[in-house]
């Protein structure tokens, strides 16, 4: 008497099929013929202290969610304090108040110490300008510095003198006499 080779593989029974895995702990069962990803491929062992970015992929893909936890924490640690920023847009709008009082003493008709006040001016929206400069590109507080940036720009009188004489020159005649 002969067997077949299959039912030497199979074993004595007569080739009865390997039993189904577990179900999951949940209660929800499936028909007998479909699995879930998770065990349909086997559990793969690593050797002890050796964990890589396939493992963790291979995990997340069977637990079929993205575990983001890492990501809060790389982003918490990056996060810097606004406070650079938020310095150089006050001074930028400080600097600003205090150009528009200087030319309020210029109409008025003090020009010694409106050109006194208008040098400080200069200094306070230079330094408004370096240190929301420093805070756009060293993520200090991005747009509070990049503001910043822009008022000062606006608020230096030396800049208001250059828009003014492009834009209405005859503006500037009638103020000198």
């Amino acid at each position: 008497m002969q067997r077949s080779a299959r039912a030497d593989v199979a074993g004595e029974e007569g080739g009865s099929v390997a039993p189904e895995p577990q179900q999951r702990a949940s209660g929800t069962q499936r028909p007998s013929g479909t699995q879930t990803r998770a065990q349909q491929t086997p559990p793969r062992s690593r050797p002890s202290g050796q964990t890589g970015p396939q493992d963790d992929f291979a995990r997340l893909v069977q637990r079929n969610t993205v575990d983001v936890r890492q990501q809060d924490a790389a982003a918490r640690r990056r996060r810097r304090n606004p406070v650079v920023g938020k310095i150089a847009l006050g001074l930028a709008v400080v600097s600003a108040a205090v150009d528009a009082s200087a030319f309020a003493v210029f109409m008025g008709g003090d020009t010694k110490f409106a050109f006194g006040i208008c040098f400080v001016v200069v200094f306070l929206t230079l330094i408004a300008a370096v240190l929301g400069f420093i805070a756009a590109v060293g993520s200090f507080g991005r747009w509070y510095g990049a503001i910043g940036v822009v008022v000062a720009f606006l608020a230096n009188p030396v800049i208001l003198i250059v828009l003014l004489v492009m834009v209405a020159p005859e503006v500037l005649t009638d103020m000198g006499g």
